[in-house]
């Protein structure tokens, strides 16, 4: 059996040594149609899944298995082989909880999956001692689809579910070679604004003709990366914010990886020369936020904001509700006879962009309950795109308006070359 092991140290086993992170695998391409019945003589017991997602690229899931354990690990097996995968584990009572990842766009690149059919088990121990769990669907979720990055135009899909086999539940991953249907989509760009909603202005310039600006000029930027992109909107025209072909729903509806929502900024007060700030999703590794702050940065005129307020990095910004924002929007629930939403808390990101196009992972919770407002069918979907609100500069500031006028193919450069760094293109 040939091994590969992926990790931050380099293990040579029968003369083949590769060096990537996170994961010990052993390659099969072969998909058998018998899998289930071949695989379930290994069969030892089973362990319940209590959630299984995907955010962007990364595919995670958690579940529980009785009794304490310390050896034990997550792998997509065939018939011949396995893929390995690191779990992180908390100690109950009687009980060890498990999850692939505490932060939500880490975890399993699903980018990465070899081709082939595999069935996920838990396994505990090594060699001839170990013993594989089957995974029981304790999530009540939907079934997965994911479809790749479009690399050299070429794309796979994956399907992620459950199957039944001597009367065990296997949770099961297909992966294979596919045209890509023409409604899927690489990454959604959101040209913030538009149409009488013409968000900050100075001077004649108004922030959503900028901001369709962009959004048109990185479009085909990262075409030419060989990416399929959509745009929310292509013409200085207003367009909802949820309901179907809105804001929130074409990151669904297309399936993408990566949300980009293009805004600029203002401010009552003096901003000086203003600055780029990016907005990230609570509970996330911030790696390409910063990425993209500081390319922006160092390819343009521009600077850092001087804003300090939710500041997390240079130029990255996280900002969360804070207890006026939960009384207020308590209030308004009052006011209007419907129950206060239950998934708005201190934890919760703050912008709608960024929240409700991640599905439960980036904590979504716009349901139908507000009377008065169109809401996100979406809201509890186990399938989100992995989303950014980028507020390249400050219109209030005259001189950073100046730069955002005039150095647009910059700020678009840095953006694409950022992309294709995060996406590994």
């Amino acid at each position: 059996m040939k091994k590969v092991f992926f990790g931050v140290f380099i293990v040579a086993l029968v003369g083949v040594a590769l060096v990537l992170t996170g994961v010990t695998v052993k390659r099969s391409q072969k998909e058998t149609p018998t899998l289930l019945m071949r695989l379930n003589n290994r069969v030892d017991g089973s362990c319940d899944i209590t959630s299984y997602t995907t955010y962007g690229r990364f595919f995670n899931l958690a579940g529980t298995i009785d009794g304490d354990h310390e050896d034990i690990v997550l792998i997509l097996k065939d018939e011949d082989d396995e893929i390995e995968y690191e779990l992180v584990l908390e100690k109950g009572e009687d009980v060890t909880n498990f999850k692939t990842n505490k932060l939500i766009n880490q975890g399993i690149n699903l980018e990465k999956v070899p081709l082939g059919k595999y069935v996920f088990f838990i396994k505990i121990g090594d060699g001839e001692e170990a013993k594989y769990y089957t995974l029981n669907d304790q999530s009540k979720m939907d079934d997965i689809t994911y479809y790749t990055i479009t690399k050299d135009s070429n794309n796979k899909e994956i399907k992620i579910g459950f199957e039944d086999y001597d009367k065990k539940s296997f949770m099961v991953l297909n992966n294979e070679d596919v045209k890509l249907p023409s409604d899927i989509y690489d990454i959604v760009i959101d040209p913030g604004h538009g149409g009488n909603d013409v968000g900050a202005n100075k001077n004649g310039h108004y922030e959503s003709k900028i901001n369709l600006e962009y959004g048109l000029k990185l479009k085909e930027s990262l075409e030419g990366l060989g990416l399929k992109v959509k745009l929310t909107r292509e013409t200085d025209e207003s367009i909802p914010n949820y309901g179907e072909g809105s804001r929130v729903s074409v990151p669904y509806e297309t399936k993408a990886k990566l949300l980009l929502s293009i805004h600029q900024n203002s401010a009552v007060y003096n901003v000086g020369d203003g600055g780029v700030e990016i907005y990230v999703p609570n509970h996330a590794d911030n790696e390409f936020a910063s990425m993209l702050a500081t390319n922006i940065v160092e390819n343009t005129s521009t600077i850092y904001s001087g804003n300090v307020a939710n500041k997390i990095a240079r130029g990255v910004y996280l900002r969360k509700f804070t207890k006026s924002d939960l009384a207020s929007m308590t209030k308004e629930a009052k006011d209007k006879g419907y129950t206060p939403y239950e998934g708005a808390t201190t934890d919760t990101t703050y912008y709608y962009i960024i929240r409700e196009t991640g599905g439960i992972v980036s904590g979504a919770y716009v349901d139908d309950r507000n009377p008065d407002k169109p809401w996100n069918t979406y809201y509890n979907s186990n399938h989100g795109c992995e989303s950014y609100l980028l507020e390249l500069g400050f219109i209030n500031s005259t001189t950073n308006l100046n730069i955002l006028l005039t150095e647009q193919d910059k700020y678009v450069k840095a953006i694409t070359d950022s992309v294709k760094y995060y996406l590994e293109i």
